[in-house]
This record gives structure tokens, C-alpha cells and sequence, in this order.
């Protein structure tokens, strides 16, 4: 019977793992590094500059939709004579490797005794005194979504760079669409924010965008 439950415990945590690692309901969490030497008097007005083997792409057009959303929450106004360029690079890369699941630290046991079967929740690993548990190493499959953004002053001269910002998390599923916004969204949060720091986010899960 205690084998029986380690197995049910040993599945209740792989899936909560899952779930965490999936987002559902749940935040994005990353890590977002920027670099800046932001022109604080300017007006953010902007437009989109396409690399070349991509003027025509439409995978492309659709992550500038999604991008067009959250540099508008960020007060960006596009224009047909901007200050500024806007480019972004977005990869999703597909990780495999072994993992090691914790057994929860709350799990029931029985025993018997004088009176009878008892109950109860014990605290630790599948053994008593011997702490937490982990379950053998199983091969898992995960994304990491990469987020650049790159911001150009058109009224310099020569054209100069003012602002770059990456943004990376990792995920079980692919969802670009999900995951691009959330994305962008830390990285704009507290535009321009401070220069040459690395900093962890937790973007809520916006489902009313």
C-alpha cells in the first residue's frame, strides 16, 4: 500500500510541476537585461524596421500586431514621421533534458497498531527520518522564448542605438501568441527603466488584452 501512494504522490507532483511550468493561470516568469542611453525629452513616436529577407513575411506581420499592442500600453505612438525605429528578434528554442521530481512534502501513511489501522499526513520523504524524496530521472521537453528589442534614433546623425532589451523564459508549451506579449510586456514595464541591469519579472496573465 505505501508503494501505491508514493506512486499517487510522485504524479501529483510531476503535474503541479507541469502546470507551474506551463502558465496556465498562472504568470510568465523571466529575466529581462536592458541597455540604454534614452533620450529623456523625446516624444516616443516610432515605426517598424523589417531585416532583409523579411519585408514580405507574414509570420512577422503578426508578432508586429501583437508588439503594436504593448508598445501603445507603454505610451508609443506610432507614426508615419517617428523619432524613432523600432526592430525585435523573437525565438522560440526547443530544450530537452533529464529532470528529477521532488516527492510533496505532505503525503499519507498508515500503520498498525494496538487499536487498529491508523492515519494521518507525514512530513518528508518515502521514508521517515530520511528527508525529501526525489523520483528516478525522466526526460522532459520544454521552450525557451527569446524576446530582442532594439530601439534606433532616427534624429541623430548618424542613426544611433538608444535602447536593447532581451527577455527570456521558459515554457512547456510553444504558444507564441501567449507568450510574445507577456514578453514584451516586461520589458517595457517602467520604460526605459534603469541601464545594464538584470532583472527577474512575473508578468500576469492578461487574458483581456
Amino acid at each position: 500500500m505505501g508503494s501505491t501512494f508514493r506512486r499517487i504522490a510522485a504524479g501529483l507532483a510531476a503535474l503541479a510541476t507541469m502546470l507551474a511550468l506551463a502558465g496556465c493561470a498562472l504568470p510568465l516568469l523571466g529575466q529581462v537585461s536592458a541597455f540604454h542611453e534614452w533620450p529623456s525629452d523625446a516624444q516616443r513616436s516610432w515605426r517598424f524596421v523589417r531585416p532583409e529577407g523579411q519585408r514580405d513575411s507574414l509570420e512577422r506581420a503578426a508578432w508586429e500586431n501583437l508588439l503594436r499592442a504593448e508598445l501603445g500600453r507603454a505610451g508609443f505612438v506610432e507614426s508615419q514621421a517617428p523619432r524613432f525605429a523600432v526592430g525585435f528578434d523573437y525565438r522560440v528554442q526547443r530544450q530537452a533534458g533529464p529532470v528529477a521530481d521532488p516527492f510533496p512534502a505532505f503525503y499519507p501513511w498508515f500503520w498498525f497498531g494496538t487499536w487498529g489501522r491508523h492515519g494521518g499526513i507525514g512530513v518528508g520523504g518515502p521514508w521517515p527520518g530520511w528527508g525529501p524524496g526525489f523520483h528516478p530521472l525522466d526526460s522532459r521537453v520544454w521552450y525557451e522564448h527569446r524576446l530582442r528589442i532594439e530601439i534606433d534614433d532616427l534624429a541623430a546623425r548618424p542613426t544611433r542605438r538608444v535602447y536593447e532589451a532581451t527577455a527570456v523564459s521558459e515554457r512547456l508549451e510553444q504558444a507564441p501568441a501567449e507568450v510574445l506579449p507577456l514578453l514584451a510586456r516586461a520589458i517595457l514595464a517602467d520604460f526605459p527603466g534603469p541601464s545594464g541591469t538584470v532583472r527577474r519579472v512575473e508578468v500576469p496573465l492578461d487574458r483581456e488584452r
